[in-house]
């Protein structure tokens, strides 16, 4: 809508006003009137800060009051039939067609007074300000009117402002609303951040995440894992001991332990009454990966978390692996299936902070094989390490297959990925002391980078079965 200026009207009213007058009179008048056509002609008019101003803010000549959250809006029924939910409640037999008083009972507790003052001024005014730290509001406010475009507005900002602070919000509202896009990113900003960031900033961050979102996250084959699988163990103990204790601070892992070794009860925690609640999450663990080191076991053990049921059959398992492996009758996983492959592989990774030489390898058992990473800031490789120092540890078969997946991700300040590559799903035979390209980085790439890998050291066997024998066992 705008308001039209005609120059015929204001030239014939002018001139009519001056009938009868002197001819120098008139000229005079004449040239008055000229001038302020001129001005007329020649200055912008801003309709739409006029509308916002005079009809929504100040209720001009409005048809209809709202009301809602305790706030009366004095509003117009053309404008509001912008919105599906008002054009089908002014459109068809209900009882408030006709009313000119309209009560609203708004359910959404996330709706509140201000944005619903964004959300309906909206409706007068296509220029709206977002702020991020105030959208989730207008987006749940912009949902209970069915307004597609402002939706899509609020969608826009919260991708480019997923961060520490909004990213749970974000991945709630997203959830709520079924913004499958916006869910996607959130999560996979989780993925990525869930151990870089939670597990090393202050820990007391890691009681905001849900049970329902960090067992997703533990189950996922593309959670970054810093160093191992181990790790994700650890992290879990911090975050049940902070969901129980949320005002205990930035608690020790010494502190930690205790709370958990010194029960009295001898049931393992996760089939207590106060357990139960984290079973899901530590369902995802891949526990054939947290019993690849002796000390791991014996503190898994110590523990009393995690069922003895859940990881006898995966202990068996894995004694047979190394069976089979010393028998010869299994050289590595060659033809493994990439959907088999990523439910059970190792999840490991490294954060490099500078653009240097790097050679590590991850800690545990791999039957047999000493992997080592090795990035020269251009290349990533992966090299079978066959020192004959530890050639009585090492398997001595002269090929051995691995499987391996790398990706390479760069945060910005929000940590949000701005760079990122992965290989394919490789089966890879390596002789003693073979060295094999996995991917060049670009050229420009900065650091600091993360660098997280899937492996697999056996063929699946019955592997796969043993891992379904526990989720058997814990239903």
């Amino acid at each position: 809508m705008g308001i039209k200026f005609s120059t015929q009207n204001i030239v014939s009213n002018v001139t009519g006003y001056v009938t009868g007058k002197k001819r120098k009179h008139c000229e005079s008048e004449e040239e008055e009137v000229n001038k302020v056509i001129d001005i007329a002609l020649h200055t912008p008019k801003s309709t739409a800060k006029y509308i916002y101003q005079a009809l929504f803010l100040e209720g001009k000549n409005s048809d209809v009051t709202v009301c809602a959250l305790g706030e009366e809006f004095h509003l117009h029924r053309v404008y509001l039939c912008q919105s599906p939910y008002f054009a089908s409640m002014f459109g068809g037999s209900w009882l408030e067609t006709t009313q000119r008083y309209i009560t609203i009972d708004v359910v959404d507790p996330l709706i509140t007074i201000d944005s619903l003052k964004v959300v309906l001024g909206s409706l007068y005014n296509c220029e709206i300000v977002l702020n991020p730290l105030e959208i989730v509001p207008i987006l749940a406010t912009a949902t209970m009117f069915q307004l597609d475009g402002l939706i899509e507005k609020c969608t826009e900002v919260m991708l480019e402002t997923i961060n520490p602070k909004t990213s749970l919000d974000y991945y709630n509202a997203a959830c709520q609303y079924g913004d499958k896009k916006l869910q996607e990113v959130c999560f996979k900003w989780f993925l990525v951040n869930l151990m870089p960031y939670y597990f090393s900033h202050p820990l007391s961050e890691l009681k905001t995440i849900p049970v329902s979102l960090m067992a997703k996250l533990v189950s996922h084959p593309d959670l970054f894992v810093i160093q191992t699988e181990y790790s994700i163990y650890v992290m879990l103990k911090y975050w049940v001991y902070l969901h129980l204790y949320p005002d205990s601070g930035e608690p020790s892992i010494t502190s930690v332990n205790e709370y958990f070794c010194s029960r009295t009860d001898k049931l393992p925690y996760l089939l207590t009454n106060e357990g139960k609640q984290f079973v899901p999450v530590f369902q995802g663990l891949r526990l054939q990966n947290l019993v690849s080191h002796q000390l791991d076991v014996l503190l898994i053990l110590r523990d009393n978390i995690i069922p003895r049921p859940w990881l006898e059959p995966v202990i068996l398992q894995q004694w047979k692996n190394v069976l089979r492996v010393n028998q010869n009758d299994d050289k590595g996983p060659s033809d493994v299936s990439d959907e088999v492959f990523l439910a059970n592989s190792l999840r490991c990774g490294r954060v490099l902070s500078v653009n240097e030489r790097h050679v590590w390898r991850w800690t545990g058992f791999h039957f047999g094989v000493d992997l080592l990473m090795i990035t020269d800031g251009v290349t990533l490789s992966i090299k079978r390490n066959h020192r004959s120092e530890f050639e009585q540890l090492l398997s001595l078969q002269t090929s051995r297959h691995v499987a391996i997946r790398v990706t390479v991700v760069r945060l910005n300040e929000q940590r949000q990925i701005v760079y990122t590559k992965q290989s394919d799903v490789l089966k890879i035979p390596l002789t003693k002391g073979e060295e094999i390209q996995i991917m060049s980085f670009d050229k420009d790439l900065e650091y600091p980078i993360i660098i997280s890998a899937n492996i697999m050291y056996t063929s699946p066997d019955n592997q796969e079965n043993a891992i379904e024998e526990t989720r058997q066992t814990v239903s």
